[in-house]
């Protein structure tokens, strides 16, 4: 099976580091997605095996020459949809860095794109791979919390050092796309619920450096069939160069018609509270987004993640957003 990645930004580890693991799988090809990108230097980094490729300047002319099964599509975010949207139309399936797209408009000319091509598409949602989220849904799936009434969802991270882009709204889509769709995904996930309607807030209060960065925010969501859901998101996390605590503080509780399951220590484990008492509940191995996504496309196995739930979760983002630029309520 071959790889290529177009652009290093974000998640590209997902693509890159996952590869040593796929004995069928090999980059024959990468493209920059700019004169800024340092996609070179980062592919120095790694095994011997993964280098030595052609890295072109034009993902167009890589896409046409290299004919890759799948592509990693890692651009600046408002280019997402756009490489995504090439790829498609030469037929290779598609990990995108997230949000897929930064417009409903370019979200919906890329869901067109995938139809047509028949090709499968995921959004890095991680998240569902760790093993205290694994743990939250088996819960809920098992019933051991009755019927999922209640949400809470946070994603915390600190500002450090942001590109140039996240400045501009046009460049950077928003916090809500990019940060809280982790949430957005993972509490419909572990709940096993789709929203029907959203609020939100956002501002900039902290960084006047990045005005079109939001850095901090809040979505009510409500569940199709009722309940609620809160999700919470910031640029406000303290950080060390010792780097004595992890990057994100990723959260979630939810409470049942006849327990709580919550995921807690920065997403690390996972504790069940019912009338029989408390409980820590077992984690299960962690599945790696790439490997699975591998195991679907050559023996149709059970997704991780699926097509629809990527278009799905950004379009909630994209919607509460907009929601939280209006300051309404809007339809899901």
């Amino acid at each position: 099976m071959k790889f290529a990645i177009i652009g290093s930004y974000g998640h590209r580890n997902f693509l890159l580091d996952s590869l040593s693991k796929l004995p069928e799988g090999k980059l024959v090809a990468a493209a920059l997605w700019g004169d800024d990108d340092p996609l070179a230097d980062v592919l120095r980094k790694y095994p011997d095996g993964q280098i030595d490729v052609p890295i072109y300047d034009d993902y167009r002319r890589m896409l046409d020459e290299a004919h890759p099964d799948v592509v990693g599509v890692f651009m600046p975010l408002h280019r997402l949809a756009e490489a995504s949207i090439e790829a498609a139309q030469r037929g290779c399936h598609i990990l995108s860095e997230k949000p897929l797209a930064t417009t409903l408009a370019d979200l919906e000319t890329l869901r067109g794109a995938v139809a047509r091509a028949g090709v499968e598409i995921r959004a890095c949602f991680n998240l569902r791979g760790l093993p205290a989220f694994q743990a939250a849904r088996q819960a809920v799936q098992a019933g051991r919390i009755g019927t999922p009434i209640l949400a809470f969802g946070q994603k915390s991270y600190p500002f450090a050092d942001r590109d140039k882009f996240f400045a501009s709204r046009e460049t950077y889509g928003g916090t809500i796309p990019w940060c809280a769709i982790h949430a957005i995904d993972f509490v419909s996930w572990c709940c096993g619920r789709d929203y029907a309607r959203a609020a939100a807030l956002h501002s900039n209060a902290a960084h006047p450096s990045h005005p079109g960065m939001e850095d901090n925010g809040g979505l009510l969501l409500e569940f199709q069939g009722g309940g609620t859901a809160v999700i919470t998101f910031d640029y406000l996390r303290p950080w060390a160069n010792e780097k004595h605590w992890s990057w994100g503080d990723d959260r979630l509780r939810i409470a049942g018609s006849e327990g709580i399951v919550e995921v807690v220590d920065e997403g690390s484990r996972c504790v069940l509270l019912t009338p029989a008492g408390r409980e820590e509940l077992p984690l299960p191995d962690e599945r790696d987004l790439l490997e699975d996504f591998v195991a679907f496309l050559r023996m149709g196995s059970q997704p991780l993640v699926t097509s629809a739930e990527s278009f799905r979760a950004t379009e909630v983002a994209l919607k509460a957003r907009d929601a939280a630029d209006s300051r309404r309520m809007v339809d899901l």
